[in-house]
């Protein structure tokens, strides 16, 4: 049975199977192509200039990232309830500020 997590689904092999998800051997070869083109682009570049951050803005990237504070919410004065509406004791539970 799909498992959703963080916004998205994720599948078994065998249900992305049954859903023709998963992508053919000619689909694979076509993107690890397109990869090594970029790649080798990318390692002809001249080199950043100083001062600034090639890529993300100097930031990775990642789409799950804080997914085990959603539907955390705060209240007026500041205090932190957990997705159950359980109040949290503290900063020390690992939430930003």
């Amino acid at each position: 049975m799909p498992e959703k997590f963080g916004g998205k689904i994720f599948y078994t092999r065998e249900e992305g199977d049954a859903l023709g998800l998963i992508p053919s051997d000619e689909e694979l070869a076509r993107a690890q192509k397109v990869l090594d083109e970029f790649n080798e682009r990318r390692r002809n570049l001249p080199p950043a200039p100083v001062g600034e951050t090639p890529g993300y803005g100097g930031r990775f990237s990642n789409d799950l990232e804080g997914t085990e504070f959603e539907g955390w919410t705060q209240d007026a004065s500041g205090r932190w309830f957990d997705k159950e509406g359980r109040p949290v004791p503290d900063h020390t539970d690992g939430r930003p500020e």
